[in-house]
């Protein structure tokens, strides 16, 4: 469990942006404890997985291993997919400047 963990656990933060600190604070569990996770060093209780998947917005299945998508990548393929069909939808009444700004946010 703790290899498997650690990784999930460390890409996850790496997804979201948030700092091991960042965890620690919002699951109320010690910095210390979290970067232990996030080597492998140790693996947390059932409870405090549940615990970090929920700070997370995953599933502690997730954390664990098992094959499903992390809430989060759900949500930014539906948020992907809503944007793409809008702007193949409305691409005839955009301006020449607008799609120019478009093309220039998706470039940086």
């Amino acid at each position: 469990m703790g290899t498997e963990f650690a990784e999930k656990l460390e890409s996850t933060l790496k997804e979201q942006g948030m700092t091991q600190k960042e965890l620690a604070e919002k699951a109320n569990i010690t910095e210390s404890a979290v970067s232990h996770y996030v080597k492998g060093d140790r693996e947390p209780r059932g409870a405090t997985i549940g615990v970090i998947a929920g700070v997370l917005g995953v599933t502690a299945g997730f954390l664990l291993g098992a094959s499903v998508a992390s809430p989060s990548s759900d949500k930014a393929q539906q948020t992907f997919d809503e944007l793409k069909a809008s702007v193949k939808k409305n691409k005839s009444s955009l301006s020449e400047s607008q799609r120019f700004e478009l093309i220039r946010l998706l470039s940086n």
